[in-house]
């Protein structure tokens, strides 16, 4: 029997979905699970990706050309130890091979591998509250609350830094070991509204005593909670944010209320590969800051970016981060998008592919690369997949498509249409606008959220009247649909 040729390049044991430690038993396991369900002779089988697996199978089954594989990738200076795995899925693997354009959808889910040792890092975190004199009442209450829960929920390793800001910027707890809880504490309880807005000097009075224990072996954060507008003084901030992602340390903000700039804090987040959050009850923030914690402390890798190589006749046309939760990435061939951390959650990304191809066979279409750092290694690791389909003369035969891409698919058409709302909105068409916000609402009402797509119809009707949509609503909708992947939020 002809042996399969080995390609270093290609992550077998990724493919498979197995540790590279994987002993014989739980490579056929895999390998039976997934030639069931991806081969060609049932319904919904991906030729392609069937070939792909057999190919892994085959290798490392094999003792010797298992060594020999795994001796090729160490050379290449490849990690074959990497902890991520990435797993492709297409909308159809076989496409007619014509002079018109059509459009393939790919998508992309980043997991971590089976099995990895739960290893819970330091948290060294930097907690910027406002308290300027709109915090007055219930939100300053809610805040120094859930300031106390976190507290509560570090660990003895952790480290915590208190900031508090107004139209100026005070360090109320230098950075301290939880170790401390009293101190910290009395701290928060310290707090008083009153003043102005800037959200620099409370950013940059964070990341100062974020940077003065940073390390690779921590997970370096500020998380921002704000609930107005700073002004004259967002570029200092986004380029702040730019420094510190830049260096290792994540920036995330929780908006509080309706009057906080919702496309400033968004940028400021995705600068410091971070995440940006909408809290329209006070009793929200405890839950929020909460999982916020809980997310960073189960952080094994930071950093993660994606590069996407396409053939000379595909064409990128949009890219989205689709769980766990929405965002456009942008659509830049050959650079790195940006993606966060990642841990517990698995994370998808949603390519648009325009295809221009009439010569018939199977080619590659594009081929991905995934980077991230390892949260304390020593160098970072990476993946490469390159993704393939059969282009046919004859007419393709019907293929199923993933029950889990067509459900993204969906949620990320109605975070899309809110979204495009808000542009024509803002280039002066309230027709369109209209049309796309009642299209966001029958949509939501179809999938059952209710009150979202109750929100919808209200922004929709303001709109089509002449009047500018609320703040609450266009949060609400911008938060809401964004977060439609996210299953304890999946019902407003």
């Amino acid at each position: 029997m002809r042996q399969p040729a080995v390609d270093p390049e290609e992550d077998y044991y990724a493919v498979l979905g197995v540790p590279i430690d994987a002993g014989l038993d739980e490579i056929k396991r895999a390998h039976r699970e997934l030639a069931r369900r991806y081969h060609p002779d049932f319904g919904g089988g991906n030729t392609a990706r069937f070939r792909q697996v057999q190919t892994a199978y085959e290798i490392l089954q094999d003792p010797v050309l298992r060594r020999s594989y795994d001796r090729q990738r160490a050379s290449r200076g490849l990690n074959q130890d990497a902890p991520i795995v990435c797993v492709s899925t297409l909308s159809r693997s076989q496409i007619p091979a014509t002079e018109t354009s059509q459009m393939v959808y790919l998508l992309l889910e980043i997991s971590l591998q089976k099995n990895l040792p739960k290893t819970r890092q330091p948290l060294n975190l930097a907690l910027v509250i406002d308290r300027s004199t709109s915090m007055r009442g219930a939100r300053i209450d809610n805040v120094k609350l859930a300031a106390r829960e976190l507290v509560d929920s570090l660990q003895e390793n952790d480290r915590l830094a208190l900031v508090a800001f107004s139209d100026r910027a005070e360090v109320i707890a230098p950075s301290t070991r939880a170790t401390d809880k009293r101190s910290l504490v009395s701290a928060i309880s310290r707090l008083v509204p009153g003043g102005g807005t800037e959200i620099y000097r409370g950013l940059l009075a964070g990341m100062q005593e974020v940077r003065q224990y940073a390390n690779k072996n921590s997970i370096n954060h500020v998380i921002l909670l704000t609930d107005g507008r700073t002004y004259g003084d967002e570029e200092a901030a986004l380029a702040e944010a730019k420094l510190a992602g830049s260096a290792g340390i994540g920036i995330s903000a929780l908006g509080i209320g309706e009057d906080w700039n919702d496309l400033f804090l968004d940028a400021l987040a995705r600068h410091g590969n971070g995440i940006c959050e909408y809290i329209n009850a006070p009793s929200q923030l405890q839950y929020l800051l909460g999982e916020q914690i809980r997310g960073l402390g189960a952080t094994v890798v930071r950093g993660l970016r994606l590069r996407i190589k396409p053939a000379d006749y595909v064409k990128l046309q949009a890219a989205y981060r689709a769980a766990p939760n929405m965002e456009n990435l942008g659509a830049v061939s050959g650079e790195f998008l940006t993606l966060g951390s990642l841990g517990e959650d698995s994370l998808a990304v949603l390519l648009e592919l325009v295809i221009n191809q009439s010569s018939p066979g199977e080619r590659r279409l594009v081929r991905v690369e995934v980077e991230a750092d390892v949260v304390a290694g020593d160098h970072p690791v990476s993946v490469h997949r390159d993704i393939f389909a059969n282009f046919m003369t004859s007419r393709p035969k019907d293929e199923t498509v993933s029950h889990r891409l067509l459900s993204l698919l969906s949620r990320l058409s109605i975070f899309r249409l809110q979204e495009q709302a808000w542009q024509m909105l803002d280039s002066g068409d309230r027709r369109q606008a209209t049309h796309f916000l009642e299209s966001t609402a029958t949509r939501l009402f179809d999938m059952g959220y209710r009150d979202l797509g109750h929100a919808a119809m209200l922004e929709a009707d303001r709109v089509s009247h002449g009047a500018m949509p609320t703040s609450e609503g266009r949060k609400k909708l911008r938060y809401g649909t964004r977060s439609l992947t996210i299953p304890s939020k999946s019902k407003f």
